[in-house]
């Protein structure tokens, strides 16, 4: 029998390796994708342009496909605009799952919150694992987290199989340049390519737990697998790395030599948190899943066939 997956914000980072992942098991899938920009390439047995955070819309989607899986991954980081943060992030959650109630009540969903819902973190609750109360630092954080907080009322309520998984910073090739290993990467393209040897940085000093997004990719589909309604886990390699060696591990694959220069303007101050770093042992224990690619090779990848 074909299984019908529908994932949201499928043209996105995640979303793009998402599908590539599901194609490559060789199993009856029929992979349904949905964003307000339709992707280049053409690994989609139909693709819906559609906005996420419109609730005829979506409910329209969710009527026309019913889909036995749902993949969220739409949402934004990168906008000023706080109304549309809630938008596209909180609000999204209740079109979605009203929609589910609706017309497909026994669909599985696995939706991406983030690791930003924990905050500030103590040195005391680190490796972070998934029952660390949460204190976002930014409006990301709270938006996502407030998201988190719907999809658990809705499972407790009208019992939808809802499962959160919380990202630490995915990491590979087409990573958003507003995070920084996307940052350097393009930096260190342009150096590549012109006379410009200088890259500008902010905090090198922090600490963060790296993902390939290909690792991402195959948890998620592990929790579509094995559903697991109502839980929050961690994606994450728990494996601290300072963004200073993020970035010589990244010149370095570049085969470039550059000029380091702090960007004040890059710096976070007070809402910066200096290390945080995730526990993936739910995960683990719930479906076997661990991390297998390293963060060289992920950087390698990054800079292949540039």
């Amino acid at each position: 029998m074909t299984r019908r997956i529908l994932i949201t914000g499928a043209s996105g980072f995640t979303g793009r390796y998402m599908r590539k992942y599901l194609r490559s098991l060789g199993q009856k899938l029929n992979i349904i994708g949905m964003d307000i920009i339709k992707p280049e390439d053409d690994l989609f047995d139909e693709f819906i342009t559609a906005d996420i955070a419109c609730a005829k819309a979506v409910e329209d989607v969710v009527e026309r496909t019913r889909p036995d899986y749902i993949i969220h991954l739409a949402g934004t980081f990168g906008s000023n605009n706080n109304e549309e943060m809630y938008r596209v992030n909180t609000f999204s959650m209740v079109n979605l799952l009203e929609a589910v109630i609706r017309y497909i009540p026994e669909s599985v969903i696995v939706a991406t919150g983030s690791a930003a819902e924990y905050g500030r973190i103590t040195e005391e609750q680190l490796p972070v694992k998934e029952d660390c109360p949460c204190n976002p630092v930014m409006l990301y954080g709270f938006s996502k987290l407030l998201a988190t907080q719907i999809a658990l009322y809705y499972h407790r309520i009208s019992n939808i199989n809802i499962t959160i998984v919380r990202p630490f910073q995915l990491i590979g090739k087409g990573v958003s340049s507003r995070l920084a290993p996307g940052a350097f990467a393009n930096q260190l393209k342009q150096a590549i390519s012109s006379n410009k040897k200088v890259i500008e940085v902010g905090n090198l000093e922090s600490s963060r737990d790296f993902l390939d997004v290909h690792d991402a990719a195959e948890a998620i589909w592990a929790l579509c697998e094995n559903p697991a309604g109502g839980e929050i886990f961690n994606l994450c390699s728990q494996n601290p790395v300072k963004i200073s060696d993020m970035l010589a591990a990244m010149i370095k694959a570049s085969d470039t030599d550059v000029e380091i220069k702090v960007d004040p303007k890059r710096l976070r101050g007070k809402s910066d948190v200096s290390v945080v770093y995730g526990s993936f042992e739910k995960l683990n224990k719930h479906c076997g899943w661990k991390p297998k690619i390293s963060l060289q090779d992920s950087v390698r990848d990054m800079f292949d066939g540039d």
